[in-house]
């Protein structure tokens, strides 16, 4: 009986993370697999979902990231943007904000642009002034 509990549990759990797998977005699969590919700096694997790159000795790694804006599609391409934490060459964490361009190339949608958003000059984290 509690044998049956632990399968029915584990074939739960399974069937969780198999939905959730599911359900994220087009976009959202390109760049996770983009981000876990990057530092391996293997052009032809990179290739299968970029036209770019991101060198983990100049740009960092990508540990975590979510999407929060898609922009509408236009003439075959749309920008996503994207809040990410990224671990600096330096061994220290930053979080990100960027722009990943989606464009179709031989009929699939690949990243063909990755651009930094500047920090705006009124965040807490380069304002000066102290927070209330």
């Amino acid at each position: 009986m509690m044998r049956r509990a632990v399968v029915l549990s584990v074939g739960s759990a399974l069937c969780v993370l198999a939905s959730l797998a599911c359900s994220a977005s087009s976009e959202e699969q390109t760049l996770r697999r983009f981000f876990v590919t990057a530092p391996t700096l293997d052009s032809t694997v990179i290739g299968k979902y970029a036209t770019v790159g991101f060198n983990p000795r100049t740009d960092g790694i990508v540990q975590a990231f979510t999407i929060t804006a898609v922009g509408p599609e236009r003439q075959d391409h749309k920008d996503v943007t994207i809040d990410a934490v990224v671990l600096q060459p330096d061994g220290t964490s930053t979080r990100r904000t960027m722009v990943a361009t989606f464009g179709k190339v031989q009929g699939r949608w690949l990243i063909i642009g990755l651009r930094q958003i500047p920090a705006s000059r009124t965040s807490r984290e380069v304002s000066s002034a102290p927070p209330n």
